[in-house]
């Protein structure tokens, strides 16, 4: 049986995951997701097969996992940069955040939209502000405004997937978590988010399986909750559910 402290967690870490994990660009360290957009730069990647019901081979790795590991693809956001006036904005909106005051922050970004519309950041920025004040509808307007400027941040996209999570609209939200891996495979969030979602919400524990092995991979199987998330999952498999 599937534990409700195990439940808790995994709802917690479909949020946590954006703010917590190295080299994702939430934190305030990294400006990734915030920088200019450089789409007709980026090379075309290849659709990451992430949602197929694929066999896991004995070793633990699906096959597309596999192929992760061999990816050799552009991450399309590894050459945007920004100056020290954006990245001192940001970290000033992270602080007014934290201290709740979130139309200072608003403000702030309203006028850094104004002074730089080609960004996608502000309004990533925007829609995370939102999911902090539980308004979901906006969120997701502002997430779209993100993905106009940038199609291909898929930091975005991924935070649109959990946006639309959080509004009760699962096949969306997958579909979100799927382009987003197919836009750079590697960025283990979206992996791992998709497994949250599959496991807890679509109840889909062969896709579930398989996103959480990926972002094990990914992240060099430091993650010991998700370890025993799949070392759970199996048993439930085995179970028959």
């Amino acid at each position: 049986m599937f534990h409700s402290n195990n439940l808790q967690g995994l709802k917690l870490l479909g949020i946590i995951s954006l703010f917590s994990l190295a080299s994702c660009t939430t934190l305030p360290t990294d400006d990734r997701s915030d920088e200019l957009d450089s789409s007709d730069t980026a090379n075309t990647i290849k659709k990451s097969d992430a949602g197929s019901q694929e066999t896991v081979s004995a070793d633990g790795l699906s096959s597309d996992q596999n192929g992760l590991l061999a990816f050799s693809g552009v991450d399309p956001m590894s050459d945007i940069q920004i100056n020290s006036e954006i990245k001192q904005a940001y970290t000033s909106i992270a602080k007014l955040s934290e201290q709740k005051k979130y139309q200072q922050a608003l403000n702030l970004l309203q006028s850094i939209k104004k002074k730089y519309p080609q960004l996608s950041g502000p309004d990533y920025q925007v829609a995370r502000i939102y999911i902090n004040q539980n308004k979901y509808d906006k969120a997701v307007e502002a997430i779209d405004l993100s993905l106009n400027n940038n199609p291909r941040n898929y930091y975005s996209i991924n935070l649109k997937g959990i946006i639309l999570r959080e509004l009760g609209r699962f096949a969306e939200a997958k579909a979100a978590y799927l382009q987003a891996i197919e836009i750079y495979p590697p960025y283990p969030n979206s992996h791992l988010n998709l497994g949250v979602l599959s496991d807890i919400y679509m109840r889909d524990l062969s896709l579930a399986l398989i996103q959480y092995k990926q972002y094990q991979v990914l992240t060099q199987n430091k993650d010991k909750k998700v370890a025993n998330w799949i070392i759970e999952i199996e048993r439930r498999i085995k179970a028959g559910g």
